[in-house]
C-alpha cells in the first residue's frame, strides 16, 4: 500500500530535510563520510517520489525498471554532526536519451555547503540490466522539473 501523497505541482527545486542521527557518527563525533552518499541518494530517491509520481520499489518490481548509478563525484566541503540540520537539494543538470544526471548540494543549517555531488545514473531493464529509453511519460515530468527549476533560479537571479 502506498503512502498518501500531495499531488499538487511539485515545488522546486526538489528539497529534503534530516537531521543526523548519532549511530550515523564516527569516533571523531562526525558523520562518517560514507553517509554523505547515503543522504544524497536518499534525496534523490524522494526526488523520484515527489517529482516522477514513481519510488524505486514500484518502479523494480512491478515495472521491470532499475536506476542504477554509473557514476558518483561527490566533494566534501564540512563536516556535520547530529546538531546540524541536512538540506540537500536536488537538480537535474542533464536528461539523456537513457540516462539522468543529479547534482546534489548539501547545506549544512540551511548555509553552509556540506557536499557537492553529481550522480548519474541509467535507466535499465531490470530483467536483463540493459539500457532502455527512458519512457516518455518520465521524460516528460524531467524536462518540466527542469524548466520549472531554471525559471525559479532565474526569477531569484532577479
Amino acid at each position: 500500500m502506498q503512502r498518501d501523497r500531495d499531488m499538487s505541482e511539485p515545488k522546486v527545486p526538489y528539497r529534503n530535510r534530516r537531521v543526523p542521527k548519532w549511530s550515523e557518527t564516527d569516533a571523531a563525533q562526525i558523520v562518517y563520510t560514507v553517509r554523505f552518499v547515503d543522504y544524497a541518494m536518499e534525496a534523490i530517491e524522494g526526488w523520484f517520489r515527489h517529482v516522477m509520481r514513481l519510488d524505486w520499489y514500484k518502479m523494480n518490481t512491478e515495472l521491470d525498471m532499475g536506476t542504477p548509478f554509473v557514476k558518483i563525484e561527490m566533494d566534501i566541503k564540512s563536516p556535520l554532526t547530529p546538531h546540524d540540520e541536512l538540506e540537500t537539494c536536488v537538480l537535474v543538470e542533464q536528461l539523456g536519451r537513457s540516462s539522468l544526471v543529479f547534482k546534489v548540494v548539501g547545506r549544512r543549517n540551511g548555509d553552509e555547503i556540506s557536499f557537492d555531488s553529481k550522480f548519474v545514473c541509467s535507466m535499465v531493464q531490470k530483467s536483463t540490466m540493459r539500457s532502455i529509453s527512458i519512457p516518455q511519460e518520465l521524460r516528460q515530468k524531467v524536462e518540466k522539473y527542469m524548466a520549472a527549476c531554471a525559471s525559479a533560479h532565474k526569477t531569484s537571479d532577479d
